[in-house]
């Protein structure tokens, strides 16, 4: 980890700008800085990961899990993790990661929705806010994952460490790695946080247990 966090830091104080070290990355369009990158893209080089699609799965799902389970155990983000990629393999859900992350309601941009003789393919989408299925992604509230200062290239040594767990779980969930978990929710296809609400479908699901700050159900 040490040795990760060294090359992302030395890849961020290269950065000549202030945006030079963040930017918009994955199809979820999550802002990463440098040394979130270099993360990434270190740990998915040493798992021989080169497939653009696994690329983009990965990605997707350890931005998932770092949102939903930051300051989560392995364990808890593992959680997070596997209820994700059981609702990949439910045909309830998407069948792709960064389908399921993103799934929602969408309303199209005023921009496109003006020109009636647009095709389908360069019409602009965004999620309807607070409604869908991963709180996160349609809060509101810019996606980020700060693992370094942008000015200074300094390492937020908590949000690196994270973000850094995050993508190991990902990459063993949906083992395409030497290293691999079994899913420790029980099929579970739905959680809450139980210490910030108790969601009004919560009685209609059947109880699994608790890991961290989630109630895990099905």
């Amino acid at each position: 980890m040490r040795k990760i966090l060294a090359v992302a830091a030395a890849v961020t104080m290269m950065a000549t700008s202030a945006t030079a070290g963040a930017k918009e990355m994955g199809p979820l369009k999550v802002t990463m800085t440098g040394q979130a990158e270099a993360i990434f893209l270190s740990t998915l080089e040493d798992a021989g990961i080169k497939k653009q699609n696994q690329i983009d799965e990965i990605m997707c799902l350890a931005q998932n899990v770092y949102f939903e389970a930051r300051a989560e155990s392995i364990s808890g983000k593992a959680g997070v993790a596997n209820v994700t990629k059981n609702r990949v393999e439910d045909s309830r859900w998407p069948s792709t990661y960064c389908k399921v992350v993103g799934d929602g309601p969408v309303r199209e941009s005023w921009k496109t929705k003006q020109h009636a003789d647009l095709p389908d393919s360069s019409r602009v989408y965004y999620p309807i806010k607070h409604r869908c299925q991963f709180s996160w992604y349609c809060d509101g509230v810019k996606d980020i994952i700060w693992a370094n200062k942008i000015k200074t290239g300094q390492t937020i040594e908590a949000n690196a460490r994270a973000w850094q767990d995050s993508v190991n779980v990902a990459l063993w969930t949906t083992g395409w790695s030497d290293i691999k978990i079994k899913d420790n929710t029980k099929g579970a296809v739905f959680y809450y946080a139980h210490h910030l609400v108790y969601p009004t479908w919560a009685d209609e699901k059947t109880y699994i247990g608790v890991l961290g700050n989630h109630t895990f159900m099905k």
